[in-house]
């Protein structure tokens, strides 16, 4: 493999995670949890990217990625600190 296609790769994947983080991160504090269980939350979703990365791929054998979603976690941070208002609709 050449040099300069797997450290696109590398960057490509820090920008990517690091992004997606940051969202799940403020996510997290913002339902008020404690430093010990957001570095659990990431880890559990780190944890469970791998694992069905890892069998997505031994199944199919091709390369198949999964990642958490990075507007669905803006979603749960914005609900979290009330920024998504709900509507009711009376009949």
């Amino acid at each position: 493999m050449r040099l300069s296609l797997f450290s696109n790769a590398l960057v490509a994947v820090l920008v990517g995670f690091g992004g997606s983080v940051a969202i799940v991160l403020a996510g997290v504090q913002a339902v008020g949890a404690t430093p010990a269980q957001s570095a659990s939350w990431i880890s559990a979703l780190c944890l469970a990217m791998f694992v069905t990365s890892t069998t997505l791929s031994v199944l199919h054998r091709m390369p198949i990625v999964t990642a958490w979603s990075t507007p669905g976690a803006a979603l749960i941070a914005a609900t979290a600190i009330g920024g998504v208002p709900t509507y009711s609709i009376e009949v």
